[in-house]
């Protein structure tokens, strides 16, 4: 065990400091850079513990893990984000243990789960905080998910393709990976305290497992730009820009004259200009081209023409590969390159969209020309 500790002090410091320094600085990764440094702490006081004096009697730290995980996907997935001082709420379970843990500091409060019922008078203590961390680590990996499912759903109002980069399905594999190792930790605890025959401290797997997602939070955390940069890394809004409604529009100030007007530009831009043969088309490329408030465009998309930005676009594009594939100037052409030339970014989403709209595969759909 002492070696994988040493493994995930070296893993989760370098971790940690490569995010804290990468640029630009944004404030997610200064979040995940936190993370890495707690767990690099957590690791060394427990070697200090087992080896040299003992710091503290509960293990507090995890305490902060859930919170973290949950404003990184929060701060990730919000467009300008600032420091709301809200968040620190979020740390008040591990503030309070954490003075607990001073005010015991010498006490045989909890030895891992040796013990754990023992009718003594930190029966209670125990009790609480198993619960209190079993209810932090379940609540704070729902809040990462919904946050997320969320955000890839917004997306759609937003972007016209589908990229790992915004859509962030790496973090939801690596949260719900994460909360289920540490549901192995508490399966393993609960029988070790009723059964009491595990050769080790089942608490212990949690740090084979921070280590592994030391690893993983970093590559993967390194590798992701700001989603919203990633969405319009050069593109500047235009006058009276802000963010989109909500899917409330009762307050926009848009007349129905005037949604009629932007609905037709819209309509007319897409025939003539065909900007959904870009692959990356955003809703910011259609707001500065047509210079019209994105706002104002998500609402008519959504109000007038009763769709998302996303199915707008992908509806454009399989019109065009239809047409295409019934061209015989397209006919020395594989349908996945008539797909890419018509703006898809992908032959999985190219795939599951003409499905969708059609019904029909794309191979399918041939075989009926």
């Amino acid at each position: 065990m002492e070696a994988i500790l040493y493994i995930g002090i070296s893993q989760a410091f370098f971790a940690g400091l490569l995010i804290a320094m990468k640029k630009p600085r944004i404030m997610a990764n200064q979040v995940l850079a936190a993370w890495f440094f707690l767990i690099c702490i957590e690791m060394i006081i427990v070697l200090v513990n087992s080896n040299l004096v003992s710091l503290y009697s509960i293990k507090v730290l995890p305490f902060t893990y859930g919170p973290l995980m949950f404003l990184y996907a929060k701060i990730m997935t919000t467009e300008n984000p600032r420091f709301n001082y809200q968040y620190l709420w979020h740390f008040l379970p591990f503030l309070v243990f954490f003075m607990v843990s001073i005010i015991f500091l010498n006490k045989p409060v909890m030895e891992g789960t040796k013990g754990f019922l023992v009718t003594d008078r930190f029966i209670s203590l125990r009790i609480i905080y198993g619960f209190s961390f079993f209810v932090s680590i379940t609540a704070y990996s729902i809040a990462t998910f919904v946050v997320i499912h969320r955000h890839q759903k917004n997306l759609k109002s937003m972007i016209s393709y589908s990229s790992a980069k915004v859509t962030l399905k790496w973090l939801i594999g690596l949260s719900v990976t994460f909360y289920l190792s540490y549901i192995l930790v508490f399966i393993f605890g609960a029988i070790d305290i009723l059964i009491n025959f595990m050769p080790f401290d089942p608490f212990e797997i949690s740090f084979i497992g921070l280590t592994i997602f030391a690893f993983l939070y970093g590559f993967f955390g390194f590798y992701q730009p700001s989603v919203f940069m990633e969405i319009a890394p050069h593109r500047g809004l235009i006058p009276g820009e802000q963010s989109p409604a909500s899917g409330k529009y009762s307050r926009s100030g848009l007349k129905q004259k005037d949604a009629e007007q932007i609905k037709n530009r819209i309509l007319s831009y897409m025939e003539t200009e065909k900007p959904y043969l870009d692959r990356e088309l955003t809703i910011n490329d259609m707001a500065v081209e047509l210079n019209i408030p994105r706002h104002f465009i998500t609402e008519v998309i959504n109000q007038d023409l009763g769709k998302n930005f996303f199915s707008l676009i992908n509806e454009y594009r399989v019109e065009e590969v239809k047409e295409r594939l019934r061209n015989p100037r397209f006919k020395n052409l594989t349908i996945l390159a008539i797909a890419y030339d018509s703006g898809f970014n992908s032959k999985s989403a190219f795939n599951t969209i003409f499905k969708d709209l059609t019904g029909n595969t794309p191979s399918q759909y041939m075989k009926t020309l």
